[in-house]
């Protein structure tokens, strides 16, 4: 028997004019799961991610999430309940230290033990409790150094830590290893599987090695429609995934 669902998204529904970005969407997604969400270019798989994180306001439907309705919730009451986000494209203080980045999403977290009249760093609790998460990214090292002279892959695996400092019991990843090189890749990848003892994951990602070597189950959307849901073995041979997504390749 399946657990109960952590996150259960119902008949979804987004319009841009005369577009559907996400067409009557169901699924669920279950406690400590890695639950892949795939698809071509324009399929809606950003503008279903933007709504489960309150950034995009759905034009019906419902989305419950440990039990809750959170369909009208604000962006950081959402983040309260235990549901993050990291982007597609990273979104750091470029500026500020790798530590600092990390403190912040801490802080924010903690409530308001911020005091803007010093720095974040010298913020004991805060700052131990950064390197300790930095420490887990494999980005101990480089806790000082501004953000922006990160290479593209280590910003990508900082901005993941940015959604872990939040503490999330659901963690919404859109294309974490876009950009990133084979290597940071795989760290990127491994990080996952590590995240996942702790947080269900729903994933957006291009990679399909990726994709089938980390998702429980995946869901398929095309043309803002969930076509598909299953084990990847099921959606490796689904005949209308491979028609309208994986190629004959796949099959």
């Amino acid at each position: 028997m399946s657990p109960p669902a952590l996150l259960e998204i119902q008949n979804l529904v987004k319009r841009f004019g005369a577009v559907l970005a996400t067409d009557h969407v169901s699924l669920q997604v279950r406690p400590q799961e890695i639950h892949a969400l795939i698809g071509p270019n324009g399929a809606g798989k950003t503008s279903l991610v933007a709504q489960l994180s309150g950034l995009l306001k759905s034009d019906s439907g419902h989305m419950v999430f440990k039990g809750q309705d959170i369909t009208a919730m604000a962006t950081h009451e959402r983040v309260r309940l235990g549901l993050a986000r990291s982007f597609q494209i990273t979104r750091l203080f470029k500026s500020f230290s790798v530590l600092e980045n990390v403190a912040l999403s801490i802080q924010a977290r903690m409530g308001n033990s911020f005091s803007f009249w010093r720095p974040v760093s010298q913020e004991i609790e805060l700052s131990d409790k950064a390197m300790q998460l930095l420490d887990g990214l494999g980005l101990a090292s480089r806790a000082h150094d501004r953000a922006s002279e990160l290479s593209h892959g280590e910003q990508r695996i900082l901005e993941l830590g940015l959604a872990v400092a939040t503490q999330p019991q659901l963690l919404l990843l859109d294309e974490p290893m876009a950009g990133a090189g084979p290597v940071e890749s795989e760290r990127i990848l491994n990080l996952i599987l590590q995240l996942r003892e702790n947080a269900a994951i729903l994933l957006i990602e291009h990679d399909m090695d990726a994709v089938f070597r980390l998702a429980d189950r995946i869901s398929v959307l095309v043309g803002g429609a969930v076509i598909a849901t299953g084990t990847p073995e099921e959606i490796r041979h689904h005949p209308e995934v491979i028609a309208a997504y994986l190629g004959e390749e796949n099959a």
